[in-house]
């Protein structure tokens, strides 16, 4: 996938088309990303027994739900729009380059 945690995207379809935020996590198996603050759903939990600890707590529970990744855009960090990606060689190793300005993403 050309979106790595960490990375700052745009969601550009769905409800929270517009928000910036930040990657948290990858689910590659499905091609989905977790983004901070965006497709935040509720889901309402029981309370459960955890061996004689402290037990959950029961409630309504907000949490985002992952994302598919062709919904999202990177932000490309040099001219701050939100860009495609493509690939270059830089020695041995692959960097991932902005298609608008041509600038490497990776730091």
């Amino acid at each position: 996938m050309k979106i790595r945690k960490g990375d700052t995207v745009e969601v550009i379809a769905g409800n929270d088309a517009g928000r910036r935020a930040e990657v948290l996590r990858l689910v590659p198996g499905r091609r989905r990303v977790v983004v901070e603050g965006a497709n935040v759903r509720k889901k309402h939990q029981k309370q459960q027994q955890t061996g004689g600890q402290r037990p959950l707590s029961a409630g309504i529970i907000e949490f985002e739900a992952p994302i598919h990744v062709s919904n999202v855009m990177l932000v490309c960090p040099k001219c701050d729009a939100s860009v495609r990606i493509g690939w270059r060689w830089a020695g041995d190793e692959k960097r991932r380059v902005c298609k608008k300005c041509g600038e490497s993403v990776d730091s």
